[in-house]
């Protein structure tokens, strides 16, 4: 269910909010080659509504689904993590072979999307110098493990989109009998482990 809200959120700001303001973006644009006396603050509104535009485009990129099916778990949260280091220009240190393996698409799907949304918060909160993403297998157990040496935080004291997001995360392994785990402190980067089962059963949801 919560995958096909991602889904239809997606289709709804990539095809309706995002056509809406492109239409938008085109009228400022014109008023302004109309009304030159006019023009700074016309631009100013243009640039406002470009701004807008991009973060909805992410949003909708964010929200889609994942090609699990097609590229494998590996080859897109090697892509999550290059688009991401390319964007802030630092180093990202892989080892990923442990996603290779056949994994239960319920597995897969969360560990991509644990991986997104801790890629993404290092993008908007950490201001890192590097950063590397690493998987290994121990015990019948994976690890997916996410580190930068960014900002960190007050984990104890985390408010608004940031908590809410450790929060999903902690939801969607729970869900599989995964667990989330973090270290992290002001000014001493972050290190985020996802650890789930290979082999037990999934816990029941009645």
């Amino acid at each position: 269910m919560q995958e096909e809200q991602c889904r239809r959120l997606s289709r709804e700001l990539h095809d309706d909010l995002g056509q809406m303001l492109a239409s938008v973006a085109l009228e400022l644009h014109g008023i302004r080659a109309a009304s030159p006396e006019q023009g700074e603050r016309l631009t100013r509104a243009a640039m406002l509504v470009d701004q807008l535009s991009a973060r909805v485009h992410a949003a909708a990129w964010n929200l889609r689904p994942a090609d699990l099916d097609h590229l494998g778990l590996r080859a897109c949260v090697e892509d999550l993590a290059a688009m991401l280091c390319a964007q802030l220009d630092i180093p990202c240190d892989m080892d990923l072979e442990a996603l290779s393996r056949s994994l239960a698409p319920e597995i897969a799907l969360t560990l991509y999307r644990v991986a997104q949304e801790a890629l993404t918060n290092i993008g908007k909160h950490a201001q890192p110098r590097r950063a590397s993403v690493t998987a290994h297998i121990c015990d019948g157990r994976l690890r997916l493990t996410i580190e930068d040496d960014g900002r960190g935080f007050d984990a104890d004291a985390t408010l608004g989109s940031h908590a809410l997001g450790l929060a999903g995360m902690r939801e969607r392994l729970a869900l599989i009998g995964g667990e989330l785990s973090i270290e992290t402190a002001r000014g001493r980067g972050t290190t985020l482990y996802a650890d789930v089962p290979l082999f037990a059963d999934m816990p029941s949801t009645d």
